[in-house]
């Protein structure tokens, strides 16, 4: 007797593609630079903690050179932890969520040409209108860090933590988050630009100016080029050749 026997194969799972991972939306993002600013802020609280217990219970005094240098860096480096673990979540590399990636050497050189343009007619400007954009502060800063003999930690601040710092916040994550929303690519770099500027209280109304204009560049820049590397590069720059020139002004007279 003869068998007929039959085999069939059960379907296999249909596998639907996992969906993109996207940015967080414009109140998700608001609320973790909220957050990233806070830890900045618990930060800078955490310095003077430190500093009164070691300091024979003497509050710190904001005009000490070390003192302010070392909480506005620890300020400006704890925010990015929370970035980090906010691009985490959503399944992103930091490369691609921040948009670390190469500077295109054309984006370079239009970075750099408008930013010398922007500084030579803000400079001009002031000089005619009378106004200070923030030489005073930076000389008291200059003449109280050299006395502290912290004049390498000054440079690391301004040159190095001050444009990592700000660019990944602003013109890293909030860009990110904002500029799909209905705030839209243009409204996200006037808002980001604005935020950026008040962030400087340090300076008067002339400096605090430059700086917004300073933000719609970057942040035109940044939507241009798609890169924060390239806004990490020319902030960097500005304050490089801003120390240098205060450097010169107040070290070599002749």
């Amino acid at each position: 007797m003869s068998t007929i026997t039959t085999t069939f194969d059960l379907p296999h799972a249909i596998q639907l593609p996992l969906p993109a991972a996207r940015p967080w939306g414009f109140w998700a993002t608001l609320g973790w630079g909220l957050f990233a600013a806070a830890t900045g802020l618990f930060a800078a609280v955490t310095c003077a903690v430190i500093w009164t217990l070691t300091h024979q219970l003497r509050l710190p005094d904001p005009a000490n050179a070390i003192y302010g240098l070392t909480a506005m860096i620890a300020a400006s480096l704890t925010p990015l932890a929370v970035l980090a673990v906010a691009t985490r979540i959503r399944h992103l590399s930091l490369r691609d969520y921040l948009a670390l990636g190469p500077i295109p050497c054309r984006e370079l050189t239009v970075g750099i040409c408008c930013l010398a343009v922007l500084i030579a007619v803000c400079e001009a400007a002031a000089a005619l209108a009378g106004v200070d954009e923030g030489s005073r502060y930076m000389i008291t800063t200059y003449r109280a860090a050299q006395l502290a003999g912290a004049l390498p930690l000054l440079w690391v601040a301004l040159v190095v933590v001050a444009p990592v710092g700000e660019e990944l916040l602003f013109r890293g994550f909030l860009h990110r988050g904002w500029a799909p929303s209905r705030l839209g690519a243009w409204g996200t770099v006037a808002v980001t630009s604005a935020l950026w500027a008040a962030l400087h209280q340090q300076y008067d109304w002339g400096g605090i100016l430059v700086i917004f204009l300073m933000g719609l560049l970057f942040g035109w820049l940044r939507q241009r080029s798609g890169s924060t590397t390239l806004t990490i590069v020319l902030h960097a720059l500005n304050n490089l050749v801003a120390t240098l020139i205060l450097t010169v002004r107040l070290d070599w007279p002749g």
